[in-house]
C-alpha cells in the first residue's frame, strides 16, 4: 500500500476545498439566479397593483362626478316625463299631436334608463352575501332575456354543471353581470346565432371556478380588448357602454375577475371569476341545456 506524502494529502485537501468552493459557488449563483428571478416578478406585480390602484382611484373620481351629474338630471327629467305623460293623455284626440307627446316620453324613459347605469357604475357595490344556488340566478336571467332571445332567433344553452353550483354571494349583484354579459352578446350575434353559457375550468392555482358566456359573433376588435371594460367606453351605436364596467365592478367586489377574449372558432368569450371563498362547490352533470332560442 503506498503512503500518502505530506505534499500528496495537502493536494488532495486543496482539491477537496476547491470542489466545495465551486459547488458553494454554484449554489449561490443559482440563488441569485433565482432571487433575481423573483425581484422581477415582484416588480412586475408591483406595478400591475400600481396601475390597478390609479385605475381605481381614476374611476372613483369619474364615479363621484357622473353620480353628481346623473343625481342632477335625475330631477328634471321626472318632471318632463310626468308633462309628456300629461300632454299623451290630454291629446287623445288629436293623434299627431298625441304621437309627438309619446315619442318625448320614449325619450324621457331611454335618459331615464342611461342615468341608472351611471347610478348604478357610481353607486355602492358592496355585496351583501348569502348562500345562493345558480340555478336560480340563471332561471332569472333566462327569463329576463327570453323575449330577445326568441325575436331574434337566437340559440341560448346553459351547461347543466353550472345548475349544481351553489354560491355565497350577492345574488342581485351577480344576476346583474350575468344579464349585462348576456345583453352585450345578444347586441352581438346577428339573427339566428348562438350564445352559450358554460362552467368554465377549475384553477388549483388562484382557487377560483369560471362561468363563462360566449357568443358566435363577429367578435372583439383586438384593439379594444385591453379597453372593453372602461366605463362609457362602447363600439355600439346605443347604449351608454357601462354595462361591462359594471360587470367589473361586481367581479372585483365578490373578489374575483371578468376577462374577455375572442373565440379561435370566432365570436366572443367572457368569463367572470370568482374564489372559491365566495362559495364555488364543485358541480355534478354534464353536457349543455338548451333553454330557449332557433335551431338546436
Amino acid at each position: 500500500m503506498t503512503k500518502l506524502t505530506t505534499r500528496d494529502r495537502e493536494a488532495a485537501d486543496l482539491a477537496l476545498i476547491l470542489r466545495t468552493y465551486n459547488d458553494v459557488t454554484e449554489r449561490l449563483k443559482h440563488s441569485h439566479e433565482t432571487l433575481l428571478v423573483e425581484v422581477s416578478r415582484l416588480r412586475e406585480e408591483l406595478q400591475e397593483k400600481n396601475r390597478e390602484l390609479q385605475r381605481r382611484e381614476r374611476l372613483a373620481g369619474l364615479g363621484e362626478m357622473a353620480a353628481g351629474v346623473a343625481h342632477e338630471i335625475r330631477n328634471p327629467l321626472g318632471g318632463i316625463g310626468l308633462y309628456a305623460s300629461l300632454l299623451e293623455r290630454d291629446l287623445e284626440a288629436l293623434p299627431t299631436q298625441r304621437d309627438i307627446a309619446r315619442r318625448i316620453s320614449t325619450g324621457v324613459q331611454n335618459l331615464e334608463a342611461i342615468v341608472r347605469d351611471i347610478l348604478s357604475f357610481a353607486g355602492d357595490v358592496e355585496p351583501r352575501f348569502a348562500n345562493v344556488r345558480l340555478a336560480d340566478v340563471l332561471e332569472s336571467a333566462s327569463v329576463q332575456v327570453a323575449p330577445r332571445v326568441a325575436a331574434r332567433n337566437v340559440t341560448f344553452s346553459v351547461d347543466d354543471r353550472l345548475g349544481e353550483i351553489e354560491l355565497r354571494c350577492d345574488a342581485a349583484q351577480i344576476e346583474r353581470a350575468l344579464l349585462n354579459l348576456l345583453f352585450n352578446a345578444l347586441d352581438a350575434v346577428e339573427e339566428g346565432g348562438r350564445i352559450w353559457v358554460r362552467a368554465g375550468s377549475s384553477s388549483s392555482e388562484t382557487d377560483s371556478a369560471a362561468m363563462v358566456v360566449e357568443d358566435d359573433g363577429p367578435g372583439i376588435d383586438p384593439a379594444c380588448l385591453h379597453r372593453i371594460f372602461n366605463p362609457f367606453f362602447t363600439t355600439k351605436d346605443h347604449g351608454t357602454g357601462l354595462g361591462l364596467a359594471i360587470v367589473h365592478r361586481i367581479a372585483e367586489a365578490h373578489g374575483g375577475s371578468v376577462t374577455a377574449r375572442n373565440r379561435t372558432e370566432g365570436g366572443a368569450s367572457f368569463v367572470l371569476s370568482l374564489p372559491m371563498s365566495c362559495g364555488f362547490q364543485s358541480a355534478r352533470g354534464f353536457g349543455d341545456r338548451l333553454l330557449t332560442g332557433g335551431r338546436a
